[in-house]
């Protein structure tokens, strides 16, 4: 097996070296178990959002253009194309969501990795669907208050709003670091054990 070390954010280093497969193999699919729970339920959560906040939209855009509401209408259209967001990203977890076909380890090790890729993007889609509800909370905030009109909701509300906003940002961010040192880790893994295989 090779020796090269493999190094994480603090400079500490780790590697491969003949692990053994009696007993990576449980834990393994014990945790890919587990992910496959996990999974389904953000891709049904993402789904049903998506949905939701679809129908929500395409409502607010009928009923700001039968009252000749245009604020109401721009609101809706925003809302409809934040909430295909979430559901692009369930529909990118759908294929790695059921686990049962990864019997080996090698192919385990590939359904870690193509699930850690699938996460990463599903993660960048939550941080773009953030950025976007905040973005439009702040300009409606500011169109309002341009022209001279109260706002819509209390201040305090929309701060509120704004701040769980930017608590999920940070929480999707941290957890896509660990995303992120988890797939460098199991595609150095695969490269390891591919080396070996070479070599014997």
């Amino acid at each position: 097996m090779t020796k090269d070390a493999y190094w994480d954010e603090l400079g500490i280093a780790w590697c491969a070296i003949q692990p053994e497969t009696g007993a990576i193999m449980p834990r393994l699919k014990s945790r890919l178990r587990r992910q496959s729970f996990l999974i389904a339920a953000c891709a049904v959560m993402g789904l049903l959002f998506g949905l939701a906040g679809a129908l929500l939209g395409a409502y607010s855009v009928w009923r700001g253009w039968t009252l000749g509401l245009w604020n109401f209408v721009a609101r809706g259209v925003v809302l409809v194309a934040v909430s295909a967001i979430p559901a692009v990203a369930a529909l990118g977890l759908l294929p790695v969501v059921i686990g049962d076909k990864a019997r080996a380890l090698p192919d385990m090790i590939d359904l870690t990795i193509a699930r850690a890729e699938r996460l990463l993007i599903a993660i960048r889609l939550g941080l773009l669907a953030c950025a976007a509800v905040a973005g439009n909370a702040l300009a409606i905030m500011a169109m309002r208050a341009y022209s001279g009109r109260p706002p819509a909701m209390p201040l305090v509300l929309a701060l509120a709003v704004l701040t769980i906003l930017a608590i999920l940002a940070l929480g999707l961010f941290l957890y896509g670091r660990h995303v992120a040192v988890t797939l460098a880790k199991f595609r150095y893994l695969k490269d390891a054990l591919a080396k070996d295989e070479e070599n014997s």
